[in-house]
């Protein structure tokens, strides 16, 4: 294990998130029991709900918060390992674990932003109709992913050794690289990106619209998706080898470390996303359970400004990062 600032506070809270986790996971598999129970035993459910629930934001955001600390951690450790030019040389090292802690951070925090919305919401209904499902879910799937992924960064920590790693040019900068401008020429390149502009841009105008069709949530998620699709190609493909000036290097991790704005941007793109998904999850559960919109609006309004400006500002980032190159 490397000792530095970054291991080890992402160390600390993967053990305290795993503590928090399974008490958690105890709390709620008592509430659900405790629900079909009398009226006293139903009260108890209640008070143990609002501690589940506190239990929830404090382990999901601990994690949520992780994911910016993972990655200043991964950058941190570069000169610590030879031969490594970026954050892809730690990843090497520390694999496999570093590659599944990756994919974790950028699927998980979505899940579990998802029932922060939902819980913070239900919270506010002097009825808490959602109890039964959010503590059911928590038990079952949660607390099953909060465990793999603390248990993945503790791993990843304490396996990291400043051992030999491999540039990033043996994988990004194989000939020709996967990815399709090298493939089919420059100019589906920039047909990716202008794809990937149009697709956010009609995101954002579906996201005001929905209140006049019941079919547009769907087609939020699906644009979402693609979206999310063609930034990921973009930034390997064209914004990475156009943005370093180097044609034949398409590593996304050298483009963060020597334009870190481009790391912010991408985290503003993610959280544009991800807001869209959870404020169409929020809408969709509220009128299957037949509960009254008017008690989650101001939140959906702000989940709606919030993905709205955030994908609008890393459009504008992509689109001046590429002018400027040009």
């Amino acid at each position: 294990m490397i000792v530095t600032v970054t291991t080890v506070v992402v160390l600390v809270i993967g053990v305290l998130s795993l503590a928090l986790a399974l008490y958690g996971g105890f709390l709620s598999f008592s509430i659900t029991e405790k629900l079909d129970g009398d009226e006293e035993e139903k009260h108890h459910a209640e008070q143990r709900y609002y501690l589940l629930g506190m239990i929830g934001i404090i382990v999901l955001f601990a994690r949520i918060l992780n994911v910016p600390l993972f990655f200043w951690m991964i950058q941190s450790l570069v000169p610590y390992c030879p031969g490594a030019m970026c954050a892809y040389g730690v990843i090497n090292v520390g694999a496999p674990y570093s590659t599944i802690a990756l994919v974790m951070k950028i699927i998980l925090p979505f899940v579990y932003g998802s029932w922060l919305v939902v819980e913070i919401s239900n919270r506010k209904q002097p009825n808490l109709p959602l109890i039964r499902g959010l503590s059911r879910s928590f038990a079952m799937f949660l607390l099953p992913l909060v465990l793999l992924d603390s248990a993945v960064d503790v791993l990843l920590v304490t396996s990291i050794r400043p051992i030999y790693a491999p540039c990033c040019s043996s994988v990004y900068d194989i000939d020709p690289p996967f990815s399709p401008s090298a493939l089919f020429g420059s100019q589906v390149g920039m047909l990716i990106v202008l794809m990937t502009i149009i697709v956010a841009v009609a995101l954002i105008a579906v996201q005001w619209f929905e209140s006049r069709d019941r079919r547009l949530p769907s087609l939020t998620l699906i644009l979402s998706v693609l979206v999310a699709f063609l930034y990921l190609i973009t930034l390997h493909d064209t914004l990475a080898p156009l943005v370093l000036g180097l044609s034949d290097h398409h590593c996304p991790y050298c483009l963060f470390q020597e334009f870190p704005d481009t790391a912010i941007f991408a985290g503003l793109f993610w959280i544009g996303v991800a807001s869209a998904g959870w404020r169409v999850i929020l809408e969709m559960l509220w009128r299957r359970k037949n509960l009254p919109s008017e008690s989650i609006s101001g939140f959906s309004d702000f989940l709606l400004k919030l993905s709205s400006l955030s994908i609008l500002f890393s459009m504008v980032s992509l689109v001046s990062h590429i002018i400027v190159a040009l």
